[in-house]
């Protein structure tokens, strides 16, 4: 590989951050127009964890694999650039939906148009960067997901706002115009991604198929069960915060949506950041070793568990703030690993249809369950704080156990 290959395989991996940043940013802002949209729909938070869990996400773990089989027909760029199209149309459709049932269906079209995302991008991120560099290639597009909640809550916040000062002109709910103008911010981009020529040939092994990858997981189940298990607990756990933390705020703390979004979200966004960054440095620093990724999995997890107490019981807006942003450093942190050491423990001519095998498993349990699951938990409890500590704290520490396993399995 020429002494330039690093440096233009950063600029890809920073250009999958970008399309992470807005796919996660059209699927992440409905966390802070929650309020008006359960009194416009009359909702309740069963009903508006399963729009955020469920509706998205079976419908997307479910296509990862159909869109492997895409893949290797089609360049992955222009497979993006569709996906990104799509996840837009969504978001539009979710600013005109005018009933339950209407923001399920635009949910579950997002969920399709996104799940040749993760797949894609890895599989160019793997292709154009060396074993050297590739956990921090990895850790700057995991990171696009934090900076993409962080923009959608403040900028939703922030359009919300205006938009709400502009209601009597416009005669059209505020939540429902931040979703149209999200919708069509990337569509630009959209097609930027189309015409864009990869920078390597995506030629892919004659043999490397499904069945292949999934007998290699099959034979490395000793230890990839347990490390995929922390795996789902940290996406359930990192959903679970991110999807609630704006409503949470506003309801112990008295927030408005603009204020509980931008403090939210830089905390959401500088902290996810921090951890994807830390997380990557930290696996490159030791060196990838069989026991890293798991390891740092556990650090994660752990540290997210310790911040729950003071998040939800604490009457301290800053120390509340403080809270979740330590959980999203250990959540960000475990979840990079989780990726990387996935990566490490599989052949180089599989690592696309492992990702994918990997992404269905963890977004038709850990995405899908862990909102919905705060959500019936805070009926059930009759209060959202409960419910968060609650399903987080059962989560951190089935986690925990799980990446302990990893680690002693790993070799």
């Amino acid at each position: 590989m020429t002494r330039s290959a690093p440096r233009k395989g950063y600029g890809v991996a920073l250009l999958m951050a970008l399309v992470h940043m807005l796919a996660v940013g059209d699927r992440f802002l409905l966390s802070i127009l929650i309020e008006p949209i359960k009194t416009t729909l009359n909702l309740g938070d069963g009903a508006i964890g399963f729009v955020q869990g469920p509706a998205f996400a079976l419908v997307n773990g479910l296509a990862v694999i159909p869109m492997i089989m895409a893949a290797r027909r089609w360049p992955l760029a222009r497979l993006l650039a569709l996906a990104l199209l799509g996840s837009s149309l969504a978001t539009l459709a979710c600013g005109w939906a005018g009933s339950v049932e209407a923001l399920i269906a635009a949910r579950m079209l997002m969920g399709l148009a996104q799940a040749a995302i993760g797949p894609a991008a890895i599989g160019l991120i793997v292709l154009t960067m060396t074993p050297a560099h590739r956990g921090r290639g990895i850790a700057f597009f995991t990171a696009g997901a934090s900076l993409g909640r962080g923009v959608a809550m403040i900028g939703g916040g922030g359009l919300l706002a205006l938009f709400a000062a502009l209601a009597p002109q416009t005669g059209i709910a505020p939540w429902r115009l931040v979703l149209i103008v999200a919708g069509l911010l990337a569509l630009p981009f959209s097609l930027t991604l189309y015409i864009w020529r990869e920078p390597v040939r995506h030629a892919r092994p004659a043999t490397a198929h499904m069945g292949s990858a999934l007998r290699g997981m099959i034979a490395d189940r000793a230890a990839l069960a347990p490390h995929i298990l922390a795996a789902l607990c940290g996406v359930l756990a990192l959903q679970s915060l991110t999807s609630w933390s704006a409503s949470l705020l506003i309801r112990q703390h008295g927030l408005t949506p603009p204020q509980a979004g931008l403090q939210v979200g830089l905390a959401i966004m500088l902290a996810g950041m921090a951890g994807h960054g830390l997380g990557g440095w930290l696996s490159d620093r030791l060196g990838q070793g069989a026991r890293v990724a798991p390891g740092l999995m556990l650090l994660g997890l752990g540290l997210c568990g310790l911040t729950l107490w003071p998040l939800t019981h604490s009457p301290s807006t800053a120390m509340a703030l403080a809270a979740l942003t330590l959980a999203v450093v250990g959540l960000s942190m475990a979840l990079a690993n989780a990726m990387i050491g996935l990566q490490a423990r599989t052949d180089a001519g599989l690592r696309v249809e492992a990702t994918a095998i990997f992404l269905t498993i963890v977004t038709l349990l850990g995405t899908a369950l862990g909102p919905w699951a705060v959500g019936l938990a805070s009926q059930a409890l009759a209060g959202l704080a409960d419910a968060v500590g609650m399903v987080l704290g059962v989560t951190c520490m089935l986690g925990c156990a799980a990446a302990g396993i990893a680690v002693r399995r790993a070799r």
